[in-house]
């Protein structure tokens, strides 16, 4: 009996192992930065800096691939050069100092002598802005690599889930240790702001992931509910169930950090998901020839319900912010003029370096050239001015125009791409919905000082596009 010779065992694809070891490096990333004080913490930034360099490798090995894969990704690597635009300015102006160090009675100060060559990058300190620009380009090629790698939408979505359940977890951990006064880690470590909550620093950094990831929760909210509901006899019956009550408990921590912003934008996304769930109950009524008003009061009902348990959870939080907000609207001086004064400032110190700016994280010391600090020393909060509390702003102070306009390319060149159709899918549209209201936010608050936060935007951003290219390759929304 004849038998033909066994041809060679073809070696694995490396695409499949690709594809998990990018979900991996992200999502470990987004889970150490989350409970490790917010991931703004020196040796945690380091840590995490280290951690993301190992995206360079992840994408050499995806640009390497053969075949249809390896052309794709070099097809869509081209998104990237903003971000190496920005990367060889950041280490130009790092051989270029404005500021140089002296010692005065034992006191270690930077002082401005100007730049050696005062046309070109410069930074006030090369170290931090080298440091700084390690962190977040590893933050923004790690997820980058999702958009990159990532061929199939269920890791996405079971990425999705995991960073929910994080949230989740970190939202009851931050309620009870909020409602108990147990202290920062409950006691086992100080925070150097007393506003903290969870395991961030401050509550407004909360606030901002906390967004990211309930619009997530929501998304995977209506994505059951889409899955579901041609098959399923009751929503409740179902893992619909579990995912409101999630969104719930997210969002209610908001009112309980006690943070004012992050309320806000709360309910911003809980409105803007009750008015979605809405239609689409009124519309499947009328097509199914019955009355909407019940199930809509029912979920009218439920929401009001819903509020009045998190006004009582909440209760004793929200009683300090309204005397909070009392004593600085009877002050002299508002919070509000007090900040239009300090834009107006930030504004006027970019203006001196309008093309290339003072320097990554530079913000903190060349802001004492228009406000010196020792003026300030009887005005606490005037004096911790480090940040512009406007990340935009700072931006433009830091990084000048060219900069900034490489910071807003870099999530602009990749979103070309999304066509206004693809975001009726939940798992796209609410990731982007989270992601763009943290952008606005930046414009009055300083989210992406942030470590958490700046890593869990890229990851939702790409992460939101990399479905969006799945699910219309696919041509069905389910699959």
């Amino acid at each position: 009996m004849n038998h033909a010779p066994s041809s060679p065992a073809r070696p694995a694809p490396a695409g499949p192992n690709l594809e998990k070891l990018a979900l991996w490096h992200t999502g470990l990333m987004l889970l150490f930065a989350s409970w490790v004080f917010g991931g703004n913490i020196g040796w945690a930034r380091t840590v995490i800096a280290l951690w993301g360099a190992g995206g360079i490798l992840l994408t050499v090995a995806a640009l390497f691939q053969s075949g249809e894969r390896g052309r794709d990704a070099r097809c869509r690597a081209w998104a990237l050069l903003p971000w190496v635009i920005f990367g060889a300015l950041t280490l130009a102006s790092c051989l270029n100092p404005s500021f140089q160090p002296i010692t005065i009675e034992g006191q270690p100060l930077l002082v401005h002598l100007g730049a050696a060559h005062p046309t070109l990058p410069s930074t006030v300190n090369p170290a931090l802005t080298f440091a700084t620009w390690a962190f977040t380009a590893g933050a923004y090629l790690s997820a980058f690599n999702l958009w990159l790698v990532v061929r199939h939408r269920r890791p996405l979505r079971l990425l999705f889930l995991a960073a929910a359940l994080n949230t989740l977890v970190l939202a009851i951990f931050g309620t009870v240790q909020k409602l108990l006064g147990r202290g920062f880690y409950f006691g086992l470590s100080t925070s150097p702001n007393p506003r903290y909550f969870a395991t961030f620093i401050y509550y407004n950094h909360w606030g901002a992931f906390m967004v990211l990831f309930l619009a997530v929760t929501i998304g995977l909210l209506f994505h059951s509910a889409r899955r579901i509901l041609p098959r399923a006899r009751d929503l409740w019956h179902s893992p619909f169930t579990a995912a409101l009550a999630a969104a719930i408990f997210i969002a209610a921590s908001a009112p309980v950090s006690a943070s004012r912003s992050a309320t806000a934008l709360a309910v911003v996304v809980a409105t803007i998901a009750t008015g979605q769930a809405l239609w689409h109950i009124a519309d499947a009524r009328r097509a199914q020839g019955r009355a909407a008003w019940p199930p809509i009061l029912a979920v009218l009902l439920l929401g009001s319900a819903t509020i009045g348990a998190v006004g009582w959870l909440a209760h004793r939080s929200i009683t300090e912010r309204v005397a909070d907000t009392r004593e600085a609207l009877a002050a002299h001086e508002s919070l509000l003029a007090g900040r239009e004064r300090l834009y107006r400032d930030t504004w006027t110190l970019a203006m001196q370096q309008p093309a290339f700016g003072w320097g990554l994280e530079s913000y903190g010391t060349a802001f004492m050239l228009i406000r010196p600090r020792s003026i300030f020393l009887d005005r606490q909060y005037e004096s911790s001015y480090v940040k512009a509390h406007s990340d935009w702003l700072q931006a433009v102070a830091e990084t000048g125009f060219v900069g900034t306009a490489c910071l807003l390319l870099m999530g602009l060149v990749p979103l070309a791409g999304l066509r206004w159709r693809m975001l009726r899918h939940p798992l796209v549209g609410y990731p982007l919905l989270g992601c763009g209201l943290v952008a606005l936010y930046a414009w009055v608050e300083l989210p992406f000082a942030n470590g958490a936060v700046l890593i869990g935007f890229w990851t939702l951003f790409f992460a939101a596009l990399a479905y969006a290219r799945l699910d219309r390759k696919s041509g069905g929304p389910t699959a």
